[in-house]
C-alpha cells in the first residue's frame, strides 16, 4: 500500500473511531488462526461460513466471511466490528479482551477466509 493510501485508511479509521495499530504492525494470519480457533471458531466455523456449533443457533446467524456482503467490507470495517462488536447481533467486542496485535492477527486470518 502506498503512503497516500495508508494515510487515507488511517484517517478514515480515526474518523470511524477505530484503533489504529502503527504501520509495520500488520497481523500475521498464522498467529491469527490460533486466536480464531480459540475465540471465533464456535460461532464462525472452521471455514468462516458462520456455521460453527454456536453460530448455527444465533439469531441473526454468525457472519459468513465467504459471502459477497462480507467480502465488500473494508479492512477498517472488519477491524471496527472485531474491536467493538456488532449490535444487535451476538458479535461481542474483543477490544480489551484481546491485545491490539492479536486483533490484527485475527483480521489477517479472517481475510484469508474471505478468499475461499
Amino acid at each position: 500500500m502506498n503512503t497516500r493510501a495508508l494515510r487515507a485508511v488511517c484517517a478514515l479509521a480515526v474518523a470511524w473511531g477505530v484503533g489504529v495499530v502503527p504501520a509495520g504492525a500488520a497481523g500475521d494470519a498464522t498467529k491469527g488462526r490460533a486466536v480464531y480457533e480459540q475465540r471465533c471458531l464456535a460461532c464462525h466455523g472452521s471455514q468462516g461460513k458462520g456455521d460453527g456449533p454456536t453460530g448455527k443457533v444465533l439469531v441473526p446467524p454468525a457472519a459468513d466471511f465467504t459471502s459477497a456482503a462480507s467480502k465488500k467490507k473494508s479492512d477498517a470495517e472488519l477491524l471496527k466490528i472485531i474491536e467493538n462488536g456488532k449490535p444487535p447481533t451476538a458479535m461481542i467486542a474483543w477490544k480489551g479482551q484481546l491485545s491490539d496485535q492479536d486483533i490484527q492477527h485475527v483480521l489477517a486470518y479472517v481475510k484469508t477466509l474471505r478468499k475461499q
